[in-house]
C-alpha cells in the first residue's frame, strides 16, 4: 500500500476534557499523540501536526518525534470548520486526517480503514464507531475537498475519541 500525507488534528480546545492538551496525557506509558504517530508511521510518508495558539507550546513533537517526518503548521484554533478548510486546501491529496485524542486498539484497524478508503469510489470516507448508531471518531480520508462520501464503520471501543477525563481513564484501563 502506497503511504499517504497525514494531517493530525491537534489545535482544539479541549473544554470537555479540560485542557486543550489532551493528546499529551499518559496513555500506556506514553503520551497519546506518540502513540498515535507509532500508530500511523506504516502509513503516512509524511505528518503535519496542526496546532493552535491554545497547543502550541507542544510543538516540541514535531522535532522529537521519532516515528517519521513531521512539521507543524498553526491554524486559528477558534473555529474547527475554517480551520479544515485551511488545512485541505494547503495540503496535497489524498490527506489522511485523524484527530490527535483517538486512541486506536490496533494500529490494523487504521492499516484495513486506509486500504479500504483508497479503493472506495467516494471523494470522503470516514470512519465511524458502531456504538447503537454510527459515532463519528474522527478519522477522515481525503481523495478531494468535497464530493461524495461514506462512511466505513468499527466496532466500538476499537477506536476511542479521548473527549472527557472519563474517556482517558477507560482507555487506561484498555492497557493493563
Amino acid at each position: 500500500m502506497n503511504k499517504v500525507v497525514c494531517i493530525i488534528l491537534a489545535g482544539g480546545k479541549g473544554s470537555r476534557f479540560g485542557s486543550p492538551l489532551k493528546f499529551l496525557s499518559n496513555i500506556c506509558g506514553k503520551p497519546l499523540i506518540e502513540k498515535l504517530l507509532n500508530d500511523v508511521e506504516i502509513l503516512c510518508e509524511h505528518a503535519v501536526i496542526a496546532l493552535s495558539k491554545k497547543t502550541l507550546r507542544a510543538s516540541y513533537i514535531c522535532a522529537t518525534n521519532k516515528y517519521l517526518s513531521t512539521d507543524c503548521i498553526e491554524t486559528s484554533g477558534d473555529d474547527f470548520v475554517k480551520d479544515l478548510v485551511f488545512l485541505l486546501d494547503a495540503l496535497p491529496k489524498p490527506l489522511f486526517m485523524i484527530a490527535a485524542d483517538v486512541y486506536v486498539q490496533n494500529r490494523e484497524i487504521l492499516v484495513d480503514f486506509l486500504r479500504r478508503a483508497l479503493e472506495a469510489q467516494e471523494d470522503i470516507i470516514t470512519l465511524t464507531i458502531d456504538d447503537d448508531r454510527e459515532k463519528l471518531i474522527g478519522i477522515t480520508f481525503f481523495k478531494k475537498n468535497c464530493g461524495s462520501w461514506r462512511n466505513i464503520s468499527y466496532p466500538k471501543n476499537s477506536v476511542i475519541d479521548v473527549d472527557k477525563v472519563s474517556d482517558l481513564e477507560m482507555v487506561r484501563r484498555l492497557c493493563h
